[in-house]
């Protein structure tokens, strides 16, 4: 007992020391009148408010958004940050002195309006770059090529902005690459095959862009990937049964494309989904039987929109993370399946099962649902009047609102 007494006081010590160590590393002062020049010529370029970076102080003590390691500029975010009336009138993508930064790992401008393409010398000269955030700020032109340069980035963001011209097949070069967004923006082509080279990505979102052709099979190497998102583009062809070989994935989002062919039988071996939309594409066929049965992590289910047929497996009902399931606007048929006695309904989620061809007597009670919609079927019975959290319209049911007879 008293040596681990004795234990506690020098371990106790050495944290504080380590805290003070971290705090003093934090707060030193910029030792390169390079840099510090670097930073106030950034500060005019941009027209930042001398309330954030005032110019008699010390940049690495004071400065909001600026992160020094010994001394020297490691991180730079202009995010949130704003500019003087100047400044505002004259936008500028003027960050020519960032070249003297030579040991910078970030530059966050997240929000931050920079009108104008984005500069060589991110790829270039920023040898040590390591995230390049430049979300929402309205830059225009194309994805520079020199980008390729830049093997330590981990986090390239680019999404929101004006973008146009094809992806640069050099971004495949980026070994480190662990997020990729480039989605909303203007640009057209196909998703370069390089992507496969990828090996440590996780996250790659492509979202509303111009991009054709077909989803590249060198993708499926990419054992890393965990979210996957190319919706909202003009992607057609079928969609690869090699989907099975990313065992990773947690998000998938091919919706709004033009894609064709039957939902391959691999997807039960994605055990991991959580998320997976479809939808508005040009789907066909039937569903795996044993789709949702397999897939028990799912939470968002998409797949409306399509020309999918055949019945449902009615385990879906059951699945127990799911909130929102929606198979709406397809060729569905059959007897609607009853949640089974065994299993309770996933609390708390929508079903969509609306515009379909669904038919016979409903046997089960509406009532134990947050929402669902089933309208636009041929289902028949008795509806209770009370079941608010339904829609039940144009169907074959004993009430106002329904298909004729000759329906």
């Amino acid at each position: 007992m008293g040596a681990q007494r004795n234990v506690l006081p020098i371990l106790f010590l050495a944290l504080i020391s380590f805290l003070t160590h971290s705090v003093l590393t934090q707060r030193v002062t910029i030792n390169s009148q390079t840099e510090r020049r670097a930073l106030l010529d950034l500060r005019s370029s941009l027209g930042l408010r001398g309330k954030d970076w005032p110019i008699k102080t010390d940049p690495c003590t004071t400065w909001t958004g600026i992160r020094c390691q010994n001394g020297t500029v490691t991180n730079i975010t202009v995010s949130g940050l704003r500019r003087t009336r100047i400044g505002r009138l004259y936008p500028r993508f003027n960050v020519d002195s960032l070249v003297n930064l030579t040991r910078l790992i970030s530059f966050n401008a997240s929000g931050f309006p920079l009108p104008g393409s984005i500069p060589d010398l991110f790829g270039n000269r920023l040898v040590h770059l390591e995230v390049l955030d430049l979300r929402s700020c309205n830059i225009s032109g194309s994805i520079p090529s020199s980008l390729g340069n830049s093997f330590r980035l981990s986090s390239l963001y680019l999404s929101n902005n004006n973008l146009a011209g094809s992806i640069p097949s050099v971004l495949g070069e980026l070994k480190n690459l662990k997020s990729l967004d480039l989605s909303i923006n203007s640009l057209t082509g196909s998703i370069p095959s390089s992507f496969g080279s990828l090996i440590n990505i996780e996250k790659l979102q492509l979202s509303s862009n111009y991009l054709s052709g077909s989803i590249p099979l060198s993708l499926f190497s990419l054992k890393a990937l965990k979210v996957l998102n190319v919706s909202d583009n003009n992607l057609s062809g079928s969609i690869p049964v090699q989907f099975s070989n990313l065992s990773k994935l947690l998000e998938l989002d091919l919706s709004k494309n033009s894609l064709y062919g039957s939902l391959p039988v691999e997807f039960t071996m994605l055990k991991s989904l959580q998320k997976m939309i479809i939808e508005n594409n040009e789907l066909d066929g039937r569903l795996p039987v044993d789709l949702f049965s397999n897939l028990v992590e799912l939470q968002v289910v998409d797949l409306s929109g399509n020309k999918l047929d055949g019945n449902v497996n009615g385990s879906f009902w059951s699945m127990p993370n799911l909130t929102f399931f929606d198979v709406s606007n397809n060729n569905f048929s059959g007897h609607l399946p009853a949640p089974s006695s065994n299993h309770s309904v996933a609390p708390g989620a929508v079903f969509n099962l609306s515009n379909n061809l669904f038919y016979g007597t409903l046997d089960f009670s509406l009532g134990m649902f947050k929402f669902i919609d089933v309208s636009g079927n041929y289902l028949q019975g008795i509806v209770n009047d009370g079941d608010r959290n339904a829609s039940v319209n144009m169907n074959c049911f004993h009430r106002p609102n329904q298909r004729s007879l000759d329906d």
